[in-house]
């Protein structure tokens, strides 16, 4: 493997996957289980990479459904509908064999076969006018009844699963997984989204039909000292030596241990450098991700309202703790709830977290380097 796959953008494979043992062997063992997870996280912090690792290390069939591009009920029952279908065919067997199975698990949908190439192809068409809430619970449950029936075990992975709370307003969708996935004997359900206010508020509002299904998965960022591990093996590689202690300091300190940022300052230094890099090829190395991700940056500053974007720019350049007080406000020339309000909107948002200590931190180390400089 050339060294700078060791670094991918999108999804981490193989050995470029860093770490998350502990949440590997949790996530795997909840699949085995057949218990449903609800997988949060910032944006870029290697949600599906986490999911998939596990997947893989369970051994299960799976499919992966992505709500990001569904605008209505009809668009996400179709699609369920659709993967159910694949699903049916790589977990349990040909759909000609088992489609007397098929026949007799479904009320509202009916199963039609047809034959091309020596291939059966299975549709499942709703009855006209039935609500798309009975569609994708029943394509739910009857794959389920399928595994059951043949001993087997898969996965289903929800992906932007907080599109479902904008298209469907009265949480039918919701409901409709809620009676289907409380009835799984041998299917189990990831959930996953980018914006974990949304999210959370689907689970953990008693109030909605998915409160308190899933067990949940918060993940944090990679440790500096497991990226250690990770970082001086591919620097053995490249270089025969680990990487200088300030360097590896460096990396940390620009990137913030972000995941995505990581390995974004490494494949640039990886590819800028021939020989062991220093400090300041790190330093140069961060300036061109700044240079490259400045202008997506700064459209997401400009979509937060100036008393955000100020708040903003205080915890780029300040200790920032004890936000809310009196002094805080005046620095900022803010009412104490103007200031209140304005960073429950940067967390709800994610453009902040607030760390252990207290400390806000913005989640973006590019955004924060913008805001530094400007």
């Amino acid at each position: 493997m050339k060294p700078r796959k060791y670094f991918p953008l999108g999804k981490a494979y193989g050995t470029a996957f860093c770490n998350r043992v502990k949440e590997v062997d949790w996530l795997t063992g909840n699949l085995l289980s057949v218990k449903h997870t609800l997988l949060v996280a910032p944006r870029r912090y290697g949600k599906s990479s986490l999911a998939e690792k596990a997947i893989t290390n369970a051994k299960l069939p799976f499919v992966k459904i992505n709500f990001h591009l569904c605008a209505t009920e009809e668009e996400v029952a179709q699609i369920i509908v659709n993967k159910v279908i694949k699903l049916i065919g790589n977990a349990v067997g040909q759909v000609d064999k088992i489609i007397t199975a098929i026949k007799k698990n479904v009320l509202n949908l009916s199963p039609k076969l047809s034959f091309g190439d020596d291939i059966a192809t299975l549709e499942l068409i709703p009855k006209q006018h039935i609500n798309q809430a009975i569609v994708i619970s029943e394509a739910l449950l009857l794959l389920d009844k399928l595994l059951h029936e043949k001993d087997k075990k898969a996965v289903i992975f929800f992906d932007e699963f907080q599109e479902i709370a904008k298209i469907s307003k009265q949480s039918n969708i919701e409901g409709a997984i809620r009676t289907a996935a409380q009835e799984m004997q041998n299917l189990s359900i990831i959930f996953s989204g980018s914006i974990r206010s949304l999210l959370l508020r689907m689970f953990e509002d008693e109030s909605r039909p998915l409160y308190k299904l899933c067990r949940k998965l918060k993940l944090e960022r990679i440790a500096a000292n497991d990226y250690k591990k990770h970082l001086n093996k591919i620097s053995l590689e490249t270089w025969d030596k680990e990487l200088a202690e300030q360097s590896f300091n460096e990396i940390m300190h620009y990137s913030s241990t972000h995941p995505y940022y990581v390995n974004y300052l490494c494949d640039i230094l990886w590819q800028e450098c021939d020989k062991l890099p220093t400090a300041n090829d790190v330093k140069k190395a961060w300036a061109i991700v700044v240079e490259e991700e400045w202008s997506d940056a700064s459209k997401e500053v400009s979509l937060l309202s100036l008393n955000q974007r100020k708040m903003l720019k205080y915890i780029a350049t300040h200790a920032a703790v004890n936000l809310t007080s009196q002094e805080t406000s005046r620095e900022l020339m803010m009412a104490t709830s103007t200031t209140t309000s304005a960073l429950e909107a940067l967390i709800e948002k994610d453009y902040i977290e607030i760390d252990g200590s207290g400390h806000y931190k913005i989640i973006n180390p590019v955004i924060a380097a913008m805001l530094v400089m400007e």
